[in-house]
């Protein structure tokens, strides 16, 4: 299902449209900075509900506003609060970026809240519009989709951003588990420290196999830019209600939703 607005590619955009062919396999695999199960488990989860507050909010945003407000729309972002999570999305006056629409996202989507006249973005808000716009232009030579979804938030262990740039699939039941990248910006979101590519090449697969109770197979994928699952396997596992088996480093892992477990050695 496609859940999102196909935005211009400006500033303030959040989903990219890449400009070149797809390439699904761009070299020797490159190791990526390694992250306990922990974590990986812990920020998988977060993509999961960011990228569902900006689905649950576009839907919403469509249902209640005009297209010509719709075509005002330059992007969004997702911000941490308290009650939940608040999607922010922005429009263009003047050349400017400024809020727009604001829609809270708990269980479902709150109602559309116009931004007040007068009103922009915090210094860190524009950071983490620029964060994800800087990581855009980072992408390297493995695009395994013609667009790209995208999640942002503080990093939880730095004083940066952290940008996922995320493969899209615009076709039922097709899984995208090659071509995503991970960013590390810093913290006025204009430099990359350091770009993830956490798959060596793209992947498209469809969990359509069911065991004897009628519950999904899972699954199995190779990893061989890491030495055990990463966060978009969780993020994946969560999104697609499925378990993904994990085959890296001579170690099969089981990623099913945020819990990940080690399941076998694998033998050459």
């Amino acid at each position: 299902m496609v859940h999102y607005l196909v935005l211009p590619i400006v500033a303030a955009a959040l989903l990219w449209t890449t400009t070149s062919s797809a390439q699904s396999s761009p070299g020797a695999p490159v190791q990526i900075e390694e992250w306990s199960h922990e974590r990986v488990s812990s920020l998988g989860r977060r993509i999961f509900l960011h990228d569902r507050a900006a689905w649950l909010a576009t839907d919403a945003l469509r249902a209640n506003v005009t297209a010509e407000d719709i075509a005002q729309v330059r992007g969004w972002i997702v911000v941490e609060d308290p009650a939940g999570l608040l999607v922010r999305f922005a429009r263009e006056a003047d050349g400017a970026i400024l809020p727009g629409w604001d829609v809270s996202v708990g269980e479902s989507a709150g109602p559309v809240s116009p931004a007040p006249a007068g009103s922009t973005f915090s210094s860190s808000e524009l950071a983490q519009f620029a964060a994800r716009n800087t990581a855009g232009r980072g992408l390297g030579a493995l695009r395994c989709s013609r667009t790209m979804n995208s999640v942002v938030f503080e990093d939880p262990d730095g004083d940066g951003w952290l940008v996922w740039l995320l493969a899209a699939s615009t076709e039922p039941g097709l899984i995208p588990v090659g071509g995503h990248y991970r960013f590390t910006i810093s913290s006025d979101g204009s430099t990359i420290v350091r770009r993830d590519q956490l798959s060596n090449s793209c992947l498209n697969m469809r969990d359509d196999r069911r065991g004897p109770n009628g519950e999904r197979a899972g699954l199995v994928v190779n990893q061989i830019v890491s030495n055990g699952p990463v966060e978009t396997h969780v993020f994946l596992s969560l999104l697609n209600q499925t378990p993904i088996y994990v085959a890296a480093d001579g170690k099969l892992f089981a990623v099913e939703g945020d819990r990940i477990r080690f399941v076998q050695t694998v033998e050459d």
